[in-house]
C-alpha cells in the first residue's frame, strides 16, 4: 500500500489545493501517469503516481486545500490489496469518511420564513394553524385548498416552500477558486498586519511617451517595460522601498527585482522581472512578455514568482485613473498606475497647452515608511519622468 501525501512543489509551498481528480476510486493507474492536478501559490502542477498500482482511497475532496505531508489518496500496489477491507489505517479511514463541513449554500439555506402570525379569524384547520405558528407564517397570507377555500396542513407547506424558493432565487452561490482563497488569505493578511497608507500624485508623461514613439520607429517597447526602468532607477536611490518587514524585522534587498501584477482568467498573478536596474529596457520588454504569456497561460514556473522586494500595478488599459493597490505579500511598498488622459495645462509663460497626464499611487506601510520620504520618492518618480532624456540611453 502506498500513501500519497500533498507534495511540496516550492520552497515556499505550506499547502495546496486540490484542482482535479483524473482518476477515480478503483481505476489502475501506472508508474508517471497524471493522478491530480494541484494547486499551489498561483501555479499549478500535475502529479504522477509514484508507483504501479490501483486507487484505493481517495482522501483528498476537489477544491480543499491539504497542508505539505498531509494525505490525500491511498494506492494499493496489487488486486489483491485492493479488494482487501481494512487495509487503511483507522485514523486515516476515519478522517476519509468524516462528513464534509456543510457547503455555503446549504448554510445560507433559508430554513424558515419569518412572518409575524397575527390574530383573526381565518377558515383555517387547527393543524395547518398550528403548523403556521412553527413556521412563523402568517396564516392569513396563505392561499386555501380545502372545501371552501379552507387552509390546510398542506397549503401552508407549499407556502413555505414557494417563499423559500423565492428567497433563494435572489441570489447565487459562488464558491472561490483555489488561487482566489489564495489571494484572499494573503491581502487579509497584509491589511490586518500592515498600516497601508497611500500617496497620489499626477506627472506630466508628455515628453516620456514622445520617447516610447521615437524609439518605436525602430522596435516596439511596452509602457511597463519603461516605467520599470524608472522605477529601478528611483529604487536604486530610495533603496527602503526595496525591503520585506515581518513585524520584527526590516529585509533591505541588495538586488532589484520588481514584480508586475498580471490580470489572468485564473486571477491575479504577480510575475517578478529579476535585476532590473541591470537590463536594457529591450531585455525588460522580452522578459516581461514571456513571463505575462505564461501567467496567462497558466504554466508559469513558481522561479517567476519569487524574489520581489517592490511591485508595479497599472490599470491604466482598464481607464482606472486613480485607486488604491494592495501590498503584495510581506512588501513594504507598491506602485499604481492610472490612466493616462489628455488634459490643458498652464505653461510657465501663462500659455496652454494639452499634455499626457497620468495619476502614480503609492501604498506603503507606514510602520517602515514615513510619509515625507514617500512624498520624495514620488517626487523622484515625477522628475525622472517629465525629463525622461536620460532614458534613451537604456534602450
Amino acid at each position: 500500500m502506498f500513501l500519497l501525501k500533498m507534495p511540496k512543489f516550492g520552497l515556499n509551498m505550506e499547502s495546496g489545493f486540490i484542482n482535479k481528480w483524473y482518476k477515480k476510486e478503483g481505476d489502475k493507474v501506472k508508474k508517471g501517469e497524471v493522478l491530480v492536478e494541484i494547486a499551489s501559490e498561483k501555479i499549478t502542477n500535475d502529479l504522477e503516481s509514484p508507483v504501479d498500482g490501483y486507487v484505493k482511497k481517495l482522501m483528498g475532496k476537489e477544491g480543499e486545500e491539504y497542508k505539505v505531508g498531509e494525505m490525500i489518496a491511498y494506492i494499493a500496489e496489487t488486486e489483491e490489496e485492493l479488494a482487501k477491507e481494512g487495509n487503511i489505517p483507522p485514523k486515516e479511514v476515519e478522517k476519509a469518511s468524516a462528513s464534509p463541513e456543510k457547503s455555503v449554500e446549504e448554510k445560507e439555506k433559508v430554513e424558515r420564513v419569518a412572518i409575524l402570525v397575527e390574530t383573526g379569524f381565518v377558515r383555517a384547520s387547527p393543524a395547518a394553524k398550528r403548523l403556521a405558528r412553527e413556521k412563523g407564517v402568517d396564516i392569513k397570507e396563505v392561499r386555501g385548498t380545502g372545501p371552501g377555500g379552507r387552509i390546510v396542513e398542506k397549503d401552508v407547506m407549499n407556502f413555505v416552500k414557494e417563499r423559500r424558493q423565492t428567497v433563494e432565487e435572489e441570489f447565487t452561490v459562488e464558491k472561490l477558486s483555489p488561487l482566489r482563497k489564495m489571494i484572499s488569505r494573503n491581502l487579509a493578511r497584509s491589511y490586518h498586519e500592515a498600516v497601508v497608507i497611500t500617496n497620489a500624485t499626477r506627472i506630466d508623461l508628455t515628453e516620456f511617451f514622445r520617447i516610447k514613439k521615437d524609439w518605436e520607429v525602430r522596435q516596439k517597447v511596452s509602457v511597463t517595460a519603461m516605467l520599470l526602468k524608472v522605477v529601478s532607477r528611483v529604487l536604486s536611490e530610495y533603496s527602503s522601498f526595496n525591503a520585506h518587514f515581518d513585524g520584527e524585522n526590516i529585509k533591505k534587498f541588495k538586488k532589484i527585482n520588481i514584480g508586475v501584477a498580471v490580470d489572468t482568467e485564473r486571477g491575479l498573478i504577480v510575475p517578478v522581472i529579476k535585476r532590473v536596474d541591470e537590463l536594457s529596457i529591450r531585455e525588460i520588454s522580452a522578459a516581461l512578455a514571456r513571463v505575462s504569456s505564461f501567467a496567462r497561460k497558466g504554466n508559469i514556473q513558481e522561479a517567476d514568482l519569487i524574489g520581489s522586494g517592490f511591485t508595479i500595478t497599472n490599470l491604466g488599459m482598464m481607464r482606472t485613473e486613480i485607486f488604491t493597490p494592495a501590498l503584495n505579500g510581506n512588501e513594504v511598498a507598491i506602485l499604481g498606475v492610472g490612466r493616462t488622459k489628455k488634459e490643458l495645462k498652464v505653461g510657465d509663460e501663462v500659455n496652454i497647452m494639452i499634455r499626457d497626464m497620468a495619476w502614480f499611487s503609492l501604498s506603503y506601510d507606514h510602520r517602515v515608511i514615513d510619509g515625507a520620504l514617500a512624498a520624495k520618492f514620488l517626487g523622484r518618480l515625477a522628475e525622472l519622468l517629465e525629463k525622461p532624456d536620460w532614458i534613451k540611453d537604456e534602450f
